[in-house]
C-alpha cells in the first residue's frame, strides 16, 4: 500500500527484490486523496451479519484498492453470503438461518493474514470443515495468532488442529466461556464473532480494540 501511495506521487521506488525496497531521491507531487476506510477492521461487522443471517453495509466500500481487507468480499461469498455492491457501499447478507448456514473454506490468506482471526472466528461456527493456510507469519504479530486462535476456539469446545503455517478447524458444538485476546486487537475481533452466537462469552480486555478502532465496544453493543 505504502508503495502504491509514492508511486502514484511520482516516486521511484524498486521493489524487485520482495525483501528489499529503494526509493529514489527526488520531488514528492502534491495530490489529494481520499482515505478509504480501514476494511481489515470490517471484518467482525461483516462477520456479524454472516452469524446473523441480517444485512451489514460498509460505507464508502472503494471500487479498486490494495488494502487486505478487500478479500473479505470472496471469502464471505465462499461461506455462502450474499455480498453486493450498493449506492453506500459493500452490503453484506447472512445465509438463511445465520450461523448455521455457513459452510467452512479452504483458503490460502497468505497475502490478507490479518483478516485470519475473524474469519477463523467463523469457521468455527461453519458446518463443514475449514483448512487455512499460509500465515505462519502471524506467529509474529502482536501475538502468536494461530497459538492463539488454536488455544481460545478450543477453550470454547472448537475442533482446532493447529499447524505450522495455519489452522484447520471442524464443525463442534461451541460453549461459553473466557476468550482471551493477548492485548492482540484481531483477537478481539475472533472473539466477538464468537460471542454474537455463542451466549456466555465474556471477550477478556476488549479494550484493546482501541488501538484501531476507539469504542469498539461501544458501538458492537449498540449493533448486537
Amino acid at each position: 500500500m505504502t508503495v502504491a501511495m509514492l508511486r502514484d506521487r511520482g516516486v521511484t521506488v524498486d521493489d524487485a527484490d520482495a525483501n528489499r525496497w529503494a526509493v529514489a531521491p527526488g520531488p514528492v507531487a502534491a495530490y489529494d486523496e481520499a482515505i478509504e476506510p480501514d476494511l481489515s477492521n470490517a471484518a467482525p461487522f461483516l462477520a456479524l451479519a454472516a452469524v446473523s443471517g441480517g444485512s451489514v453495509t460498509v460505507r464508502d466500500w472503494p471500487e479498486a484498492t490494495t488494502q487486505a481487507g478487500d478479500a473479505l468480499r470472496d471469502l464471505l461469498a465462499q461461506m455462502g453470503c450474499s455480498v453486493e455492491r450498493v449506492a453506500d457501499g459493500l452490503r453484506v447478507t447472512g445465509p438463511d438461518g445465520g450461523w448455521r448456514g455457513l459452510q467452512g473454506l479452504d483458503a490460502d490468506l497468505h497475502d490478507v493474514g490479518e483478516l485470519a482471526p475473524a474469519v477463523a472466528a467463523l469457521c468455527a461456527l461453519a458446518q463443514t470443515p475449514t483448512y487455512l493456510r499460509g500465515i505462519a507469519h502471524i506467529r509474529g504479530h502482536e501475538t502468536d495468532r494461530l497459538a492463539a486462535l488454536a488455544t481460545e476456539l478450543g477453550r470454547l469446545g472448537a475442533d482446532v488442529t493447529e499447524h505450522p503455517d495455519g489452522l484447520s478447524i471442524r464443525p463442534s458444538s461451541l460453549r461459553g466461556g473466557v476468550f482471551r485476546t493477548y492485548a492482540d486487537h484481531r483477537m478481539a475481533h475472533a472473539g466477538v464473532v464468537v460471542g454474537a452466537a455463542v451466549p456466555g462469552v465474556l471477550v477478556e480486555d476488549v479494550a484493546t480494540t482501541g488501538k484501531t478502532f476507539p469504542d469498539f465496544a461501544g458501538f458492537w453493543s449498540r449493533l448486537m
